[in-house]
C-alpha cells in the first residue's frame, strides 16, 4: 500500500502588494499600549477577581508550608501528627473550594452565586465519588442559583408585550379637544 502524500507546511511569504499575515497579539503587550483610561478601566474591572485568585493561592501556599514544617517533626501517634492531618484536611478543603469556584463560573454551568452553591453542596454532600461537584444534584437542590438571565428587551414600551404601544393622551390633547382645536 503506498504511503499517503503529505504536503509539508512551508512558510508563506506575501506576494508583492499583499500585507503579511498579522502576528498573534499578546494581551500583556497590547494592554500596555492602550491609553491610561483603558488600562485603568481594565484593572478596576478585574481587581476583584485578581484579589480572589491571590487570596486563594496564598491560602493554599500557607497550608502547604505548614504541612511541610509539621511533617518533619511528626512522630507516629503524637498530637503533632493529628495537627498535620487536620492541616491536610484544610488544604484539601481549600483546593476543593477553589476548583468548585472555577467550575461554577463556566458558562455551561451558569451558576450565579458560587459561594452559596458551594455551601449547599457541602451541606448536602453533593459531590461525586472522585470529589467533583455533582452539578445536576446541585441544580436540583437550588435551581434559583442557575436561572438563565433574560435579555433586556429594546426600549420601546410595547416591545416586551409584542404589541405596539397605544398612543398616550396628554393633558395638552385633552385641553385642545375641549377648546375645539385639534392637531
Amino acid at each position: 500500500m503506498p504511503d499517503p502524500v503529505v504536503n509539508p507546511v512551508q512558510p508563506t511569504t506575501p506576494a508583492p502588494g499583499e500585507t503579511p499575515p498579522a502576528e498573534p497579539i499578546e494581551f500583556e503587550s497590547w494592554i500596555k499600549e492602550q491609553p491610561a483610561e483603558v488600562v485603568a478601566a481594565y484593572q478596576e474591572h478585574t481587581a476583584g477577581l485578581q484579589n480572589t485568585v491571590k487570596a486563594t493561592r496564598d491560602e493554599r501556599d500557607a497550608f502547604s508550608k505548614q504541612v511541610k514544617a509539621l511533617t518533619t517533626q511528626a512522630a507516629k501517634g503524637s498530637d503533632l501528627e493529628k495537627s498535620l492531618q487536620d492541616l491536610q484536611g484544610q488544604l484539601e478543603a481549600a483546593n476543593r473550594r477553589a476548583s468548585f469556584a472555577e467550575d461554577a463560573v463556566k458558562p455551561e454551568i451558569g451558576c450565579s452565586n458560587p459561594k452559596a452553591a458551594f455551601a449547599i453542596a457541602q451541606a448536602d454532600g453533593l459531590f461525586t465519588k472522585n470529589g467533583a461537584p455533582d452539578w445536576t444534584s446541585i441544580k436540583a437542590a437550588a435551581p434559583e442559583l442557575f436561572v438563565k438571565k433574560l435579555p433586556t428587551p429594546p426600549g420601546d414600551g410595547g416591545e416586551g408585550s409584542r404589541t405596539a404601544p397605544t398612543a398616550a393622551r396628554t393633558m395638552d390633547d385633552i385641553i385642545r379637544r375641549q377648546a375645539g382645536v385639534s392637531r
